[in-house]
């Protein structure tokens, strides 16, 4: 058993006795063997806890971070509501979900003494996560359970969830608060990045499509994930998808979101504030690899205008994170952590290279999904 404070991000005053003592609240097989910090998340603090029940593999116990996720309840009704709609499916063979376990209370999280809010999953096991592509399988599998959790919900009444992040993808939203930022230049920042500026104004009109499209009705809202990393999928040993993860996010949608947003992360040949520009490729292996994966579990119910938006998608989400990056740099670096002067700059460069690289693909892209939507 670890002693003292536990290291980490949010959380990290906790003692393992204070851990031990959250855990007691909720309803599990077995009493406490051990605990230990567990996670590369930096939102929530995160603890495996063993129990003395060998049947079960352990849990995964939260503390939520409710400066980020402040609709607490919602949240996790939201996560209850997906999960249970999911499990319910009894698909035979399909992947695992998440399980919620209750408190003591009956109730689906916990509210200590101090007011701190904390959850308690049951561990899914094996459960092994990729931050970058090994190899096209594990993208294609990817796209497979980011997929098929859009084709899960696709029956759930979307009123039913609570937006927990308003706007979350909006890029008028971010673009605004973009243009915020370069007016105030409270920092002195913005000659600096002239050429970034440009190149945002540049494409915030192509940018636009997708919203306007929305906003005419010719793209369903649906139930989507919202955060499609790579490590949002947990796989077993033999690299097959078995649990798609980290469901705060879960909120009305675009299914052009998660297809966007995962090839936005797998498919970057750089790192995410890689300094050498020219490392940055747009991999279409791995492109294909999950469009195929994704298309395979949605094709019977996406609209033909959201398969031919999909390659812009890709853009989209490319776009608005480096605008992200841009803003915070421009305003100080408020809301990234960073690690070194000027980390927000060098993802923003990182994020805008990356786009360019979409475009000049953009044209392959389109041929890559009308061969698979054929396909299928």
């Amino acid at each position: 058993m670890i002693q003292g404070t536990i290291p980490g991000n949010y959380g990290s005053s906790m003692t393992m006795q204070d851990i031990k003592s959250v855990f007691s609240k909720f309803k599990v097989s077995g009493s406490w063997l051990e605990g230990a910090p567990t996670g590369s998340g930096h939102i929530h603090g995160t603890w495996l806890i063993q129990t003395t029940d060998k049947n079960h593999k352990g849990y995964i116990l939260q503390k939520i971070n409710n400066k980020v996720f402040p609709p607490v309840e919602e949240m996790m009704d939201n996560i209850h509501l997906v999960t249970t709609h999911i499990k319910e499916k009894n698909r035979e063979g399909g992947m695992q979900v998440l399980e919620i376990i209750d408190t003591i209370g009956g109730k689906n999280h916990l509210t200590d003494h101090n007011g701190n809010y904390w959850r308690l999953y049951r561990r899914i096991f094996p459960g092994f996560s990729y931050d970058t592509v090994p190899n096209e399988n594990v993208a294609c599998e990817a796209g497979k359970a980011f997929g098929q959790f859009i084709a899960d919900l696709s029956d759930l009444p979307t009123g039913l969830i609570f937006p927990v992040i308003p706007g979350f993808h909006s890029v008028e939203m971010r673009y605004e608060n973009f243009r915020k930022a370069v007016d105030s230049d409270i920092k002195g920042r913005v000659q600096e990045v002239r050429n970034e500026i440009d190149f945002a104004n540049s494409q915030i009109d192509n940018m636009r499509l997708i919203p306007r499209m929305e906003k005419e009705g010719k793209l369903p809202v649906r139930i989507t994930h919202n955060d499609t990393k790579l490590n949002n999928v947990l796989f077993d040993e033999n690299d097959n998808a078995v649990c798609v993860i980290d469901l705060d996010t879960v909120m009305p949608g675009l299914s052009l979101y998660d297809f966007g947003d995962t090839i936005r992360t797998a498919a970057n040949t750089g790192e995410e504030d890689e300094a050498e520009l020219e490392n940055i490729q747009f991999s279409m292996p791995v492109f294909k690899a999950f469009a195929d994966g994704f298309l395979e579990r949605t094709i019977s119910f996406l609209s033909p205008v959201e398969i031919e938006l999909l390659p812009l998608a890709s853009q989209y989400m490319t776009y608005i994170m480096g605008i992200r990056f841009l803003t915070d740099y421009i305003d100080g670096d408020l809301y990234y952590s960073t690690h070194y002067e000027k980390q927000n700059l060098r993802r923003c460069r990182a994020q805008f290279r990356l786009m360019e690289c979409m475009i000049g693909k953009y044209r392959e892209s389109h041929e890559i999904i009308d061969f698979l939507a054929k396909k299928y």
